[in-house]
């Protein structure tokens, strides 16, 4: 395992989009319900965190995962034309950012779909695009993700959210 992943969002942005978008649904009713999709269509602030738990991680195999695995959801969502968001997106990991082990990746969708970027705390960039910000959080929280058994915890604690 290269990273380490966490997916941060507010409690109470959390509980007030899903009590606006399912009203009084049971806690049966909504585990039924695929609240991670709207989550990453909604407008709500998502940060994924990644963490860097291996020793030669450099900045240049980092911008070339994104390319593929961004590129291919960007494909996924919006079609074969979206080469230049791509571009915008991963010529934000420039050469002199160095990451070593326990480094921090921020990419965090904020209101207005803009996705920030930072590194160890510093911001490098940011780009505003609903389409990037959900491929994005599709790499975690989708249909498909990096790791499933954190996408099945997550999807508890959304539930949970809500019934607390």
């Amino acid at each position: 395992m290269l990273l380490s992943i966490g997916v941060y969002a507010d409690d109470n942005d959390i509980k007030k989009f899903i009590s606006e978008k399912y009203g009084t649904l049971s806690t049966t009713e909504l585990k039924n319900k695929d609240i991670t999709q709207d989550l990453m269509e909604s407008d709500v602030s998502v940060t994924v965190r990644l963490q860097i738990v291996y020793g030669k991680l450099s900045i240049r195999s980092v911008r070339n995962a994104f390319e593929d695995s961004v590129g291919s959801r960007l494909k996924k969502f919006g079609g074969s034309d979206n080469k230049e968001l791509l571009q915008k997106f991963t010529s934000q990991f420039k050469d002199e950012y160095k990451i070593p082990r326990g480094s921090t990746i921020d990419l965090s969708k904020e209101k207005g779909y803009v996705l920030r970027t930072a590194i160890d705390g510093k911001e490098i960039g940011s780009v505003e695009s609903q389409l990037l910000c959900r491929s994005i959080l599709d790499l975690y929280i989708g249909d498909d993700p990096f790791d499933s058994k954190a996408k099945e915890e997550i999807d508890l604690k959304l539930v949970s959210a809500v019934t607390k």
